[in-house]
């Protein structure tokens, strides 16, 4: 069936491009030419294939180079043949699939055709007109002759390379057309077995998340996976391991939870309880408070008027010290005018001595000039006597100024020992003054602060009652949260998170598909040769 199959395939492969009966007659009479030439034009084929790595790796060297050298050309010989028969096809059909399976894209198959088919036509044309141009008679009589010889000449190569380039097409179209099917099978064989790679994997990896789905952390894919499905393994793991793994510390978690939630509780119980008894303490500390400051504030009052008391005294002793400084300036300015009073007496008295030695001295010269100097010594006895009468009282009015210099003196002595006192009085007055107004300054600030002090412990109160709020709710909040404790246990018991008998982790494991053969890309051996 295969072969009628193909015969088929090359028969309308023959209709379509033309190459009838007559083509093929025709490429046949030139089979002894093409003969001929065929073993240069293989020999420079691959020599220029010898130049080019991509396709010179195939050959693992010349020894396999001339066994492929040779099979072509049994392959091109039944080419000139004109014979597409089913040993042809075979032929060709075994050249696509060796090169399909070795990876040789069509490309090299083609150009190598190309530099085959280029010595061929040349030389075919070369030596298929050499011999009809000798057949020419010659001569001017000739001349219709040889021109129907050139022109039929002419017309038979044109038809034979025809049949030869359309025997060539179809062996290229035979060749790729079977290299291309062998690449679709294969292609369409690696799609199957990685869409069974696929449904594979699938298959384990939804076993392992229905598992997961269902609470049970302790199962794992174990099956080799590759390429992207390892990946899927791997995430898939972390994945199970990852959760495993969170719900085996939130049962630890949840453990230590309600135990420090108990112990919460106790201390917040604890804490209600002793902030009830500070909030009685303080409010108890606030009435006293209170009392101090109404005391304080009223002693601050006090002070404040003692000091203005103080003030007033301070102010009453500095006007004394005032009018004391004023009458001592005053005994100051009598004792000097006592002073002077005294010199002037002084001079008076010298006024008086001196007049009564010159009423002394006129008696004696009046006395001298008898008679004459009477009226004379009398004026010198009355100024003697007024000189003496004058001493006398300067005398008196001496002793009475220095007594007077005395007594004022004495009173200076004693104003200035009063003014001393009253300075005394004054500084002590002045002190406490400033005493009582630092006292009052200090029983302002003191009130101050107890006002604060006052206004702090209320605040306090306050404080400590809304702590003691807080504390009620910080209870009931603990209450919910060892419930909610208790209820995140029972959804982590939901979950199996390691196996209660120490069984393996092994999930049903179904064996892998096979691989896909890798292509093969390097020296096929013997097989090359029917390139």
């Amino acid at each position: 069936m295969e072969h009628s199959r193909d015969d088929g395939d090359i028969t309308a492969r023959l209709d379509f491009i033309g190459l009838d009966n007559k083509g093929r007659d025709a490429l046949r009479s030139v089979e002894p030419l093409i003969a001929k030439h065929l073993p240069e034009a293989l020999e420079r084929f691959y020599k220029k294939l010898a130049t080019v790595p991509a396709v010179s790796r195939f050959f693992s060297g010349s020894d396999q180079m001339n066994r492929a050298q040779s099979s072509q050309l049994g392959h091109w010989l039944a080419i000139a043949t004109g014979r597409f028969d089913s040993k042809y096809v075979e032929s060709s059909r075994r050249i696509g699939l060796r090169h399909a399976q070795i990876g040789l894209e069509p490309r090299w198959y083609i150009g190598g055709y190309g530099v085959i088919v280029e010595t061929l036509v040349t030389e075919l044309a070369r030596d298929f007109m050499g011999e009809h141009i000798k057949s020419l008679k010659g001569g001017l009589f000739n001349r219709k002759h040889d021109e129907d010889v050139l022109s039929a000449a002419v017309s038979d190569l044109g038809v034979a390379m025809s049949a030869m380039v359309k025997s060539v097409m179809i062996d290229i179209d035979m060749a790729v057309s079977v290299y291309f099917d062998q690449v679709m099978a294969e292609a369409q064989k690696r799609d199957r077995e990685n869409a069974d790679r696929v449904a594979w994997a699938a298959e384990l990896t939804g076993e392992v998340l229905q598992k997961l789905a269902e609470g049970d952390l302790t199962e794992n894919i174990t099956a080799d996976f590759e390429g992207g499905f390892a990946k899927i393994k791997s995430d898939t793991n972390q994945l199970v391991d990852r959760l495993r793994e969170i719900m085996l510390q939130l049962r630890d978690t949840s453990g230590l939870l309600r135990t420090a939630t108990g112990e919460i509780l106790a201390g917040a119980n604890d804490l209600s309880e002793r902030t009830t008894r500070q909030a009685a303490a303080i409010e108890q500390t606030a009435a006293s408070m209170e009392d101090l400051s109404r005391t304080v504030s009223q002693n601050a009052v006090l002070a404040e008027a003692a000091s203005d008391q103080a003030q007033k005294a301070a102010e009453s002793a500095e006007a004394g010290g005032q009018v004391m400084g004023k009458v001592t300036e005053a005994m100051e300015k009598i004792s000097n005018s006592s002073s002077r009073i005294s010199n002037i007496i002084g001079i008076i008295d010298d006024i008086a001595f001196q007049t009564n030695l010159l009423a002394l001295n006129a008696s004696v010269e009046a006395a001298r000039a008898g008679d004459a100097g009477k009226g004379f010594a009398v004026v010198a006895v009355e100024v003697r006597r007024l000189a003496q009468s004058a001493a006398s009282a300067s005398a008196e009015v001496k002793e009475l100024v220095e007594r007077s210099v005395v007594e004022v003196k004495a009173g200076e002595n004693l104003v200035r020992t009063a003014a001393d006192r009253l300075f005394e009085l004054l500084s002590v007055v002045r002190e406490t003054t400033g005493s009582m107004s630092a006292i009052a300054s200090a029983s302002r600030e003191q009130s101050a602060s107890i006002a604060e002090i006052s206004a702090a412990v209320m605040q306090m109160d306050e404080m400590t009652q809304h702590n003691a709020a807080l504390v009620e709710q910080t209870n009931a909040a603990i209450e919910q949260t060892e419930s909610q404790a208790r209820q995140l246990d029972q959804i982590v018991d939901k979950f199996r998170l390691t196996n209660s008998k120490a069984e393996p982790r092994s999930p049903a494991i179904r064996e892998r598909p096979k691989r896909v053969a890798a292509r093969a890309g390097k020296a096929v051996g013997d097989n090359w040769s029917e390139f």
